[in-house]
């Protein structure tokens, strides 16, 4: 190994960013979220991440690390009203511009959209995936309701059992 790459093992020191593609946009209406302020900020404009903006995120970000592994965290809003083929664009991305780096990926997910498609393609890309969910059915649904003020207890926990299964 080289002296610089003795330094940057030593000092390096990996940088995080959580990637919004669907901007504030999501699918439930949660009493805490400041998220829905800022869809305000942008009615009338696309909140979703650009097809050009993603691959210059992607580019800046893993030529922007220092150490060889690194995570993409992607976040929201809700990130899965992005369509699968969105985060299918992103891994091609990341492969285009890895230059020896180990990437993984994470989904911070409210688990309300999640199917056997979006199951399949996370264990087959090895998708670390988060769900949210506020405790007990009464504090979840307390605070994390539908647009419509429905419950979204039950289908967060059809998700978590549709991603055991997977």
């Amino acid at each position: 190994m080289s002296k610089v790459e003795d330094i940057e093992l030593v000092y390096g020191r990996a940088m995080y960013v959580m990637a919004k593609p669907a901007g504030a946009a999501c699918n439930l209406r949660c009493n805490y979220c400041y998220y829905l302020e800022k869809q305000r900020l942008y009615e009338g404009a696309a909140q979703v991440m650009s097809d050009e903006t993603l691959e210059l995120f992607i580019e800046q970000y893993i030529k922007s690390q220092t150490i060889p592994e690194m995570i993409f965290i992607w976040h929201g809003g809700e990130p899965l009203l992005r369509p699968i083929s969105f985060y299918e664009r992103a891994l091609e991305l990341q492969q285009r511009y890895a230059d020896g780096h180990h990437i993984d990926n994470c989904i911070q997910t409210n688990g309300t959209l999640i199917n056997e498609e979006w199951c399949e393609f996370f264990r087959s890309n090895n998708f670390l995936v988060g769900i949210s969910i506020d405790g007990t059915r009464e504090m979840h649904d307390a605070l994390r309701r539908t647009h419509s003020g429905e419950s979204s207890f039950r289908e967060v926990i059809r998700s978590i059992s549709l991603l055991a299964k997977y």
